[in-house]
């Protein structure tokens, strides 16, 4: 069923829709939007597939949304699956769960606990926490943190595995200002202070001021810049 009330856009149960500028964009159950969105607030509990762009204030997503498109959100806070077949522009991201981004993500603040596939990653503060195999080719900004699943002792892990399966990240390039990476396999790593944890290899650190290794990581070649 599909209604049209004060400008809001609502999709409840299975149903489609051609799109538009409306307040509110909302999909309660599996919809079907056919064109560009601008809204305020993009809200999707369910299954959404969009084709074509999306632009709103807030976004939510809880359940499994497709946009074909671009997705611009001020705010955006996802639980479940998104995929971006275009671009992913923000203030502030934060994901849980999976995320797949087929051209630029862009943002100030970017949070996600989950596995990300995407070219390139670029914020002011990146915070990962790393729940399945992740692959992000480039990765930049001032802060960042790329950790391991909390709650996994890996001491265990190291007497039968150099590194963790299932929780790592691949990546061509991760340049920062404070950079703190665990899991990850990487060509460079680059910043101002480069602290290297548990699990990672790495094939050249380039660093400012400071550096430091956690042993259970392999680095190639360390250079201070």
């Amino acid at each position: 069923m599909e209604a049209h009330k004060k400008g809001n856009l609502t999709i409840s149960g299975v149903g489609s829709s051609s799109g538009g500028t409306v307040r509110i964009a909302k999909i309660d159950g599996i919809g079907k939007l056919d064109g560009d969105v601008i809204c305020s607030e993009f809200i999707v509990n369910g299954k959404a597939e969009v084709h074509g762009n999306v632009k709103a204030s807030t976004a939510e997503i809880n359940g499994t949304a497709v946009v074909q498109g671009n997705l611009h959100s001020e705010r955006l806070r996802t639980q479940g699956k998104t995929i971006v077949n275009g671009d992913l522009i923000g203030d502030r991201i934060d994901i849980t769960g999976l995320l797949s981004v087929a051209g630029k993500c862009e943002a100030e603040r970017f949070n996600a606990n989950g596995k990300l596939q995407m070219e390139m990653l670029n914020a002011g503060n990146i915070q990962i926490t790393l729940h399945g195999n992740s692959s992000i080719t480039e990765i930049g900004g001032e802060l960042i943190k790329i950790r391991r699943e909390p709650g996994i002792d890996f001491a265990k892990w190291l007497k039968v595995l150099p590194i963790a399966l299932g929780n790592k990240l691949t990546a061509q390039t991760i340049e920062g200002d404070d950079v703190y990476v665990e899991c990850i396999t990487a060509e460079v790593v680059r910043g101002t202070n480069v602290a290297i944890g548990p699990g990672c290899e790495i094939g050249l650190v380039e660093y400012k001021e400071k550096f430091d290794q956690d042993k259970a990581s392999k680095v190639k070649r360390i250079e201070q810049m």
